[in-house]
C-alpha cells in the first residue's frame, strides 16, 4: 500500500486548525516544535540509553541482516536529560491542547531506535491497547532525532480512532515474548482490505517536527533502509478522564501505577501530573 503525503503546519499556539484535524483525523505533523538544545540534550542521553538499557528494554535483529530495533521505556526516571525534557519541556501543554484537558498526566516516554539497514517493521497497532488506561483523552507525540522520510516515517489510518474499537495488542517481532490475547478484544483488520490508499497519510520530518496521535490510531512504520538510524522520542500523555484500568494482557510499558484502583484517576508517583 502506498502512503500518501497530507500537509503539516508550523507548530502555533493556541491555532484553532490544529486541533480540528487532531480531532477529525486523530493525528496531526507539526513543524519546529522542539528547538535545538532540546533535540541536542535528548540525542547525548540516547547514547546512554542505548549503550545501558533497562531490564524493559528489548534489541532485535535479523540474522545476517545489518541493524537492530531498540526500544526502551520510563527514560525519565534514569535520566536526568528526559526527565527534565518531560517536566520543563514544550510537549505537555501541546498535549492538553490537543486532548483539550484542564490536566495533563505524563504516562510514560518510549525511546524507539531503527540502525541503519533494519528491515523490522513496526506492525499495525494502537498505542492505548498497550496501556492500563482507560478514557478517550490519552495521545503520543512522536518526536524524532534524525531526518525521516517516506522510507523509514509513521504510516496512520486517519480517522481510525472513531472506529470506537480497542483492538488486541500485537508483538513487535516474532521473536517477542509479548501476549496481548488475553483480554478477548478483536484482532486488527487487514488494512489492505479495509482502507482505501487515501485513508493512510504519512509525513517527511526533519528534527524537531513531531507527529501527534490519538492512542486509539492505527498506525505502523517500515524498516530503516537509510544508511543513518532512526532514532525517536515517543512520550505518552494523558487528560482529564484518563483512568487506571486492569488488564490481563501483557503491559507495555509493563508498569502499574501506585496502589491505583480501577476507575481511579491515573496520577501518582509513576504517572506524575504535569500540570
Amino acid at each position: 500500500m502506498q502512503a500518501t503525503t497530507n500537509s503539516a503546519q508550523s507548530f502555533i499556539a493556541d491555532d484553532a486548525r490544529i486541533f480540528e484535524q487532531y480531532s477529525q483525523d486523530g493525528v496531526v505533523c507539526l513543524r519546529n516544535v522542539l528547538n535545538e538544545s532540546w533535540l541536542n540534550r535528548l540525542k547525548e542521553g540516547t547514547s546512554d540509553a542505548i549503550e545501558q538499557g533497562s531490564p524493559h528494554h528489548f534489541r532485535f535483529g535479523t540474522p545476517n541482516e545489518p541493524g537492530f530495533f531498540f526500544g526502551d521505556v520510563m527514560l525519565w526516571q534514569r535520566w536526568p536529560s528526559f526527565c527534565e525534557f518531560a517536566f520543563e519541556g514544550p510537549l505537555a501543554k501541546l498535549a492538553g491542547q490537543l486532548m483539550n484537558s484542564q490536566s495533563v498526566t505524563f504516562y510514560h516516554d518510549f525511546l524507539l531506535v531503527k540502525d541503519a539497514g533494519s528491515s523490522k517493521p513496526t506492525p499495525w497497532h494502537q498505542d492505548q491497547s498497550y496501556w492500563c488506561v482507560g478514557g478517550d483523552q490519552a495521545l503520543t507525540i512522536w518526536a524524532p532525532l534524525d531526518a525521516v522520510s517516506s522510507a523509514n516515517t509513521l504510516e496512520f489510518v486517519r480517522g481510525s480512532h472513531r472506529w470506537n474499537t480497542l483492538y488486541a495488542a500485537v508483538p513487535f517481532a516474532d521473536e517477542s515474548a509479548f501476549d496481548g490475547s488475553r483480554d478477548g478484544r478483536p484482532v486488527i483488520p487487514d488494512i489492505t482490505q479495509c482502507c482505501s490508499d487515501e485513508d493512510i497519510v504519512s509525513w517527511s520530518l526533519q528534527p524537531g517536527d513531531c507527529l501527534a496521535f490519538h492512542a486509539r490510531t492505527l498506525h505502523r512504520a517500515p524498516g530503516n533502509p537509510l544508511p543513518h538510524p532512526r532514532r525517536v522520542l515517543s512520550t505518552c500523555w494523558a487528560g482529564d478522564d484518563a483512568h487506571y484500568i486492569e488488564i490481563a494482557s501483557d503491559l507495555a510499558p509493563p508498569i502499574k501505577g501506585d496502589g491505583l484502583l480501577p476507575g481511579a484517576p491515573l496520577a501518582c508517583t509513576t504517572f506524575p501530573r504535569i500540570f
